[in-house]
């Protein structure tokens, strides 16, 4: 499923490099995690643009009054209003989760800016209608560059505020030099935030495809880490912790059972005289049986802080704690059924070489005086010998240890 994905995010960043400035998209489920994450730049852009607008309208008004112009009620109006969607626009993105309505309140928001800045370009003489109408490309970058909304939207919305220009100059009535000169002001500034929205949609969503990779890849590697480390630490045959581990996690459960103040019990097993039957049915046979070992041990291991080992060759050896002395008991019982049950250990030639099972315990008594790295050396020293029993075998007399 992953290498599906990630082979996704590839064809999608091929792709986004081939496609046109109007097919700059992705597939629905990753188009919906680009926008998630534009989200927060999205709506600081927001709250920057409509403060900015609503700053350049009281402007205007300023302007008015040092001029000395009285506008028509329905201009005032427009301002009004203007304005009035501004703040709540500015209200909503501040404290909507979701921003449903973004897009539609900011492409209203620029075409009742644009509409209101060109009404007063109307009333203004010159040279402040001429400052005006350069403020429409201050609402076009507000909107295409900093905004950041598609480029298809920005394109058709660069056109619509176009065509509401050149029908305000033409009301306007300007001489012909100067509304020559205010068009071509007009279609070169529009085309530089278009050019500046395409390139920011570009690059931020061939970005995004790059974090995915990355993301999947360092995700990936860190599986890969884990599992070479997890083989690492392993008995390769039964699959049970290697030696080194096991003394490194009794080590560290050890110690936590001394805090808890837990008694542990260590139980040692050994398949005696394994290498007669390695030589008698071959390695695959003596294998076998090692794993069936390994299968029975499994069974009894309930906890988390339980660990189990295979030290080496034939010989195992499991660490139980939190646990009461009936549950150790129970779990001892269904370990020897367990192993007496292996089918291989009821053959008679097998029998007759000797080949046979061990087990035996020690309970572990924390003791609060001590170090506690002396705590994996006296532990294996107490397993040795239990490794060389003739028969089951339980120790009842705990051994205390000075680790903790």
């Amino acid at each position: 499923m992953e290498n599906r994905k990630y082979y996704q995010v590839l064809d999608e960043l091929a792709s986004l490099r081939e496609a046109s400035p109007f097919k700059l998209s992705f597939s629905q489920l990753m188009e919906h995690g680009f926008q998630l994450s534009q989200g927060l730049l999205y709506r600081d852009n927001v709250r920057f643009t409509t403060l900015f607008a609503t700053v350049l309208l009281c402007v205007s008004f300023i302007s008015q009054l040092i001029v000395g112009l009285d506008l028509q009620p329905l201009t005032e109006l427009g301002r009004v209003i203007s304005i009035v969607m501004l703040l709540a626009t500015y209200a909503y993105v501040a404290r909507s989760k979701s921003l449903r309505y973004q897009q539609v309140l900011v492409n209203i928001n620029a075409l009742l800016v644009a509409c209101t800045i060109l009404f007063l370009c109307l009333s203004y003489p010159a040279p402040f209608k001429h400052v005006l109408y350069t403020a429409i490309l201050l609402i076009e970058i507000g909107l295409f560059a900093l905004i950041r909304v598609p480029f298809a939207s920005a394109f058709f919305g660069a056109m619509i505020l176009l065509c509401v220009s050149n029908i305000a100059l033409y009301l306007d009535a300007l001489p012909v030099n100067e509304w020559m000169f205010l068009v071509m002001f007009l279609l070169v500034g529009t085309s530089l935030p278009l050019i500046i929205c395409y390139r920011n949609e570009r690059v931020d969503r061939e970005n995004y495809l790059k974090s995915l990779l990355m993301n999947m890849e360092r995700d990936q590697l860190k599986l890969q880490n884990g599992q070479l480390s997890a083989r690492l630490s392993e008995d390769p045959v039964t699959r049970l912790l290697n030696r080194r581990t096991f003394e490194d996690a009794v080590l560290d459960k050890w110690n936590r059972a001394c805090q808890n103040r837990k008694e542990s019990v260590l139980v040692a097993i050994s398949i005696e005289s394994l290498k007669a039957l390695n030589q008698m049915r071959g390695s695959d046979a003596g294998n076998d049986l090692l794993k069936s070992v390994a299968r029975q041990i499994k069974k009894i291991l309930f906890e988390a802080d339980d660990v189990a080992s295979r030290i080496s060759g034939g010989r195992f050896c499991v660490l139980l704690s939190n646990a009461s002395a009936s549950e150790i008991a129970r779990r001892m019982e269904k370990l020897q059924k367990g192993l007496s049950s292996i089918s291989l250990l009821q053959d008679e030639e097998v029998q007759k070489a000797g080949v046979r099972l061990s087990v035996a315990t020690n309970v572990l008594v924390p003791d609060v005086e001590g170090d506690s790295r002396d705590a994996i050396v006296q532990v294996m020293r107490d397993v040795e010998p239990l490794f060389y029993t003739d028969k089951f075998r339980d120790v009842k007399e705990p051994i205390a240890l000075a680790n903790c």
